[in-house]
Protein backbone atom coordinates (compact mmCIF):
# COMPACT_ATOMS: atom_id res chain seq x y z
CA UNK A 1 0.00 0.00 0.00
CA UNK A 2 2.92 2.31 0.67
CA UNK A 3 6.53 2.40 -0.48
CA UNK A 4 9.07 1.40 2.13
CA UNK A 5 11.00 -1.54 3.51
CA UNK A 6 8.12 -4.03 3.45
CA UNK A 7 7.22 -3.11 -0.11
CA UNK A 8 10.85 -3.49 -1.24
CA UNK A 9 11.15 -6.75 0.66
CA UNK A 10 7.95 -8.12 -0.88
CA UNK A 11 9.16 -7.25 -4.38
CA UNK A 12 12.57 -8.82 -3.64
CA UNK A 13 10.93 -12.01 -2.39
CA UNK A 14 8.69 -12.19 -5.45
CA UNK A 15 11.81 -12.13 -7.63
CA UNK A 16 14.03 -14.42 -5.57
CA UNK A 17 11.87 -16.62 -3.36
CA UNK A 18 8.51 -18.29 -3.13
CA UNK A 19 6.06 -16.49 -0.86
CA UNK A 20 3.65 -18.85 0.85
CA UNK A 21 0.55 -17.51 2.58
CA UNK A 22 -2.77 -18.76 3.87
CA UNK A 23 -6.26 -17.26 3.77
CA UNK A 24 -5.93 -16.07 7.38
CA UNK A 25 -2.86 -13.98 6.47
CA UNK A 26 -4.62 -12.47 3.47
CA UNK A 27 -7.65 -11.65 5.64
CA UNK A 28 -5.42 -9.94 8.19
CA UNK A 29 -3.70 -7.90 5.48
CA UNK A 30 -7.08 -6.77 4.16
CA UNK A 31 -8.34 -5.88 7.66
CA UNK A 32 -5.22 -3.86 8.44
CA UNK A 33 -5.26 -2.04 5.12
CA UNK A 34 -8.90 -1.05 5.64
CA UNK A 35 -8.85 -0.22 9.35
CA UNK A 36 -5.32 0.86 10.23
CA UNK A 37 -4.07 2.42 7.01
CA UNK A 38 -7.51 3.46 5.74
CA UNK A 39 -6.90 2.26 2.19
CA UNK A 40 -10.04 2.49 0.04
CA UNK A 41 -11.86 -0.83 -0.42
CA UNK A 42 -11.34 -0.78 -4.20
CA UNK A 43 -7.56 -0.49 -3.71
CA UNK A 44 -7.61 -3.27 -1.11
CA UNK A 45 -9.34 -5.49 -3.69
CA UNK A 46 -6.56 -4.73 -6.20
CA UNK A 47 -3.88 -5.47 -3.61
CA UNK A 48 -5.59 -8.73 -2.67
CA UNK A 49 -5.76 -9.76 -6.31
CA UNK A 50 -2.06 -8.95 -6.77
CA UNK A 51 -1.14 -10.95 -3.66
CA UNK A 52 -3.17 -13.95 -4.80
CA UNK A 53 -1.66 -13.85 -8.31
CA UNK A 54 1.90 -13.50 -6.98
CA UNK A 55 2.04 -15.96 -4.11
CA UNK A 56 1.24 -19.56 -3.22
CA UNK A 57 -1.80 -19.99 -0.99
CA UNK A 58 -1.79 -23.06 1.24
CA UNK A 59 -4.17 -24.40 3.85
CA UNK A 60 -2.43 -24.46 7.25
CA UNK A 61 -2.41 -27.57 9.39
CA UNK A 62 -3.82 -27.31 12.88
CA UNK A 63 -1.28 -26.21 15.48
CA UNK A 64 -1.89 -26.98 19.11
CA UNK A 65 -2.49 -23.91 21.17
CA UNK A 66 0.03 -23.59 23.95
CA UNK A 67 2.73 -21.99 21.85
CA UNK A 68 1.41 -18.56 22.87
CA UNK A 69 -1.85 -16.89 23.77
CA UNK A 70 -2.91 -15.29 20.48
CA UNK A 71 -4.76 -18.06 18.65
CA UNK A 72 -5.09 -15.90 15.54
CA UNK A 73 -1.35 -16.39 14.89
CA UNK A 74 -1.57 -20.19 14.86
CA UNK A 75 -2.37 -20.41 11.11
CA UNK A 76 0.94 -18.67 10.38
CA UNK A 77 2.73 -21.50 12.15
CA UNK A 78 0.43 -24.05 10.51
CA UNK A 79 1.14 -22.82 7.00
CA UNK A 80 4.86 -23.13 7.71
CA UNK A 81 4.38 -26.82 8.45
CA UNK A 82 2.94 -27.47 4.98
CA UNK A 83 5.34 -25.16 3.15
CA UNK A 84 8.78 -26.17 4.37
CA UNK A 85 9.76 -22.52 4.71
CA UNK A 86 13.10 -21.34 5.99
CA UNK A 87 11.72 -18.14 7.50
CA UNK A 88 8.55 -16.64 8.83
CA UNK A 89 8.88 -12.91 8.25
CA UNK A 90 6.60 -10.88 10.48
CA UNK A 91 6.19 -7.74 12.51
CA UNK A 92 3.93 -9.54 15.01
CA UNK A 93 5.55 -9.28 18.45
CA UNK A 94 4.07 -12.56 19.73
CA UNK A 95 5.44 -14.49 16.79
CA UNK A 96 8.78 -12.70 16.95
CA UNK A 97 9.12 -13.62 20.62
CA UNK A 98 9.25 -17.30 19.61
CA UNK A 99 12.39 -16.65 17.50
CA UNK A 100 12.08 -20.15 16.05
CA UNK A 101 9.30 -22.64 15.46
CA UNK A 102 10.51 -26.15 14.75
CA UNK A 103 13.25 -25.57 12.13
CA UNK A 104 11.99 -22.18 10.94
CA UNK A 105 13.41 -18.86 12.04
CA UNK A 106 10.88 -16.16 12.86
CA UNK A 107 12.37 -12.78 12.07
CA UNK A 108 11.41 -9.19 11.37
CA UNK A 109 11.29 -7.75 7.87
CA UNK A 110 14.27 -5.55 8.74
CA UNK A 111 16.40 -8.52 9.85
CA UNK A 112 15.48 -10.53 6.75
CA UNK A 113 16.41 -7.55 4.58
CA UNK A 114 19.78 -7.27 6.35
CA UNK A 115 20.39 -11.03 5.98
CA UNK A 116 19.66 -10.88 2.25
CA UNK A 117 22.10 -8.00 1.92
CA UNK A 118 24.81 -9.89 3.80
CA UNK A 119 24.77 -7.38 6.65
CA UNK A 120 23.41 -9.64 9.39
CA UNK A 121 23.12 -13.19 10.60
CA UNK A 122 20.09 -14.82 12.14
Amino acid sequence: AVRGLCHALFEFCLESHQIILCEEIIDEVKRNLLSKIKVPASVVEEIESYIRDSTVIRRPVAVENGVFEDESDLPVLGVEEVSGSSYIITGDKDLLSLKKYKDVYIISPRLFWEITRGNAKR
